[in-house]
């Protein structure tokens, strides 16, 4: 999710974009039948995925601090939580090492 933006260039850009109206990429470009992107939201439409949306609310209302227990999350959600953390701090790592 943090690297969304690096699953795919954009239809208008893609070269394996379908055409509605020819070769030429134009407004009308769909992603093409294999886009990461797409995958990831067919994903996050999902069970599993609306899961991995309530623990980024979670995380959210951790940043801002509301106060939660341990006791009060399930295991499995814990577990979500600690490797959205984790993703997290290595993307923002990755973004200060491009930066520099």
């Amino acid at each position: 999710m943090f690297r969304r933006k690096d699953l795919c260039p954009g239809a208008l850009v893609c070269p394996e974009a379908m055409n509605l109206n020819g070769p030429e990429a134009g407004p009308d470009a769909l992603p093409c039948p294999e886009c990461p992107e797409q995958y990831l939201d067919t994903y996050l439409a999902s069970p599993a995925g609306q899961l991995v949306a309530m623990v980024c609310q979670l995380d959210f209302a951790l940043q801002a601090g509301v106060a939660v227990s341990l006791a009060e999350i399930p295991y499995p959600e814990f577990l979500l939580l600690r490797q959205l953390v984790e993703e997290r701090e290595a993307y923002q790592a990755e973004e200060m090492k491009k930066k520099r």
